[in-house]
């Protein structure tokens, strides 16, 4: 690259900073407003974190629910056996997000499976 084209496309980015900008001179307020930002993205995880935690425990407390119910109705065993074949389903429905067609071709060979 030759130093006219050099040059022409140096001239399409804008000037940011000035020539006689001094790093030093700005990295004091930099170090204030990051510091600042520093605190607003912990508050931003620590309230990620709180949320999640009571998701997970909702979420415990329905699979715990799931399992008394079915255990009312067949036996420990099967209760156990049934609750496992339900997350497994819910985590391919919900996290690998199966259509409606897939859904019901995986209900059909879990239930062939157990024939």
């Amino acid at each position: 690259m030759d130093e006219m084209e050099f040059r022409r496309l140096l001239d399409l980015f804008p000037v940011v900073r000035s020539r006689d900008y001094q790093a030093e001179l700005d990295s004091s307020r930099q170090s204030t407003s990051l510091s600042a930002q520093d605190e607003k993205v912990n508050e931003w995880e620590d309230a990620w974190n709180e949320e999640d935690k009571k998701q997970m425990e909702s979420q415990d407390a329905f699979w715990q629910k799931l399992k008394l119910a079915a255990g009312r109705k067949v036996s420990a065993a099967d209760a156990e056996k049934f609750c496992q074949a339900f997350q497994q389903f819910h985590k391919k429905l919900v996290y690998d997000g199966l259509n409606l067609d897939a859904s019901r071709s995986y209900i059909n060979s879990s239930k062939s499976l157990k024939d």
